[in-house]
């Protein structure tokens, strides 16, 4: 069976803390900030609870970060400290349809925060990554564990504001996501790029790691600009490690693609 020898066609990244949404110190306006990248998902969970009298950290909030935000939720509700939260206010367990009615407060707030000004910045080297994948002919694709709504609202943001526009998008309500391949896949389709040695995912979480690996694709974790730090991401084994997006074209032009031409393919770390 012969190998892919030719040059990548398709990046899929991930959203918050991958192009957008980097770290910094915004505790002036939303108390408990930890300085780091991904924010815009923490906020609406951390407020959604606190509704209910159940206080989490943003550390906790973080571990499932990738996921699907119901399943985001759900792993939240199941942590030890937040279900005795949840008994000493309710004198009960938690139930799906708690789940489901704590989804539905949290949707507006996620749409609020996601297009906040702050939080919807391009993180430095987000422009100049996209337009030197462009010139070299590949083409950008965006994936996110968001709903639909609210990636759209984000994606027209980014259009507007700074000239951002996706090749190709998809999202966790519409396709199976993080940690299994069907988004990746689904930009594959959409784009008609095949094969998948051929497509690189570039993401912030272990969760989108797995994403990548499951898929059988390249890829490329951002330890400096998420919710996930190095020895986490490494854990899903990438296939490289750099701190931002900004590096993503390197990786690609000079590390990945002579890769490519001597046969070789990328990780194959199944979760």
């Amino acid at each position: 069976m012969s190998r892919y020898t030719g040059k990548i066609k398709l990046a899929v990244l991930d959203t918050a803390g991958t192009f957008c949404d980097g770290p910094g110190d915004l505790s002036h306006l939303f108390p408990g900030d930890d300085k780091r990248g991904c924010k815009a998902p923490v906020i609406p969970f951390s407020e959604t609870l606190r509704n209910h009298n159940i206080n989490v950290d943003w550390a906790s909030i973080r571990k499932p970060m990738g996921l699907f935000k119901k399943t985001h939720l759900q792993k939240l509700l199941e942590l030890p400290e937040v279900r005795d939260q949840f008994v000493k206010e309710y004198g009960r367990d938690w139930t799906q349809k708690d789940l489901d009615e704590l989804y539905e407060e949290f949707l507006p707030l996620l749409n609020k925060y996601i297009v906040h000004p702050e939080l919807a910045k391009p993180i430095d080297g987000t422009i100049e990554c996209i337009a030197k994948l462009r010139e070299a002919g590949i083409l950008v694709g965006c994936d996110t564990g968001y709903t639909k709504e609210a990636s759209g609202l984000l994606n027209k943001s980014l259009e507007v504001n700074y000239g951002i526009v996706f090749d190709v998008t998809t999202n966790a309500e519409e396709v199976p996501g993080r940690p299994s391949p069907f988004m990746v896949f689904d930009c594959m389709q959409k784009t008609k790029i095949y094969p998948v040695e051929a497509v690189v995912k570039v993401d912030d979480t272990a969760a989108g790691m797995y994403e990548g690996n499951n898929a059988g694709c390249w890829t490329i974790g951002l330890y400096a600009t998420g919710s996930n730090d190095y020895d986490q991401l490494a854990a899903a084994k990438p296939d490289f490690l750099v701190p931002s997006v900004k590096y993503v074209p390197e990786i690609i032009f000079y590390e990945i693609e002579p890769r490519l031409r001597r046969g070789e393919r990328p990780g194959q770390g199944l979760l």
